[in-house]
C-alpha cells in the first residue's frame, strides 16, 4: 500500500515536471512571438493608412470628374 502511494507521488511529481518545462515553451514561445506580433499591428496601421489615402484619391478624382462635367 505504501509503495503504490510513493508510485503514485513520483508520477505526480514526474508530471509536474512536465508541466512546468511545458509551461517554459509555452512562455519562450510568446517571446518569441511578441515582434511578430508587434509587426502585425504595425503592417494593420499602415493598411489603415493606405485606405483613408485611397479614399482621398477617390474622392479627389470624383472631385475632379464632377469639375470636369460641368465644364462642358
Amino acid at each position: 500500500m505504501a509503495q503504490a502511494t510513493l508510485k503514485n507521488q513520483q508520477k505526480i511529481i514526474a508530471d509536474n515536471r512536465t508541466i512546468i518545462a511545458n509551461q517554459s515553451k509555452i512562455l519562450r514561445n510568446q517571446d518569441a512571438l511578441r515582434p511578430i506580433l508587434a509587426n502585425q499591428t504595425k503592417i494593420i496601421r499602415n493598411q489603415q493608412t493606405i485606405l483613408k489615402n485611397q479614399k482621398k484619391i477617390l474622392a479627389d478624382h470624383a472631385r475632379h470628374y464632377r469639375q470636369l462635367a460641368k465644364r462642358k
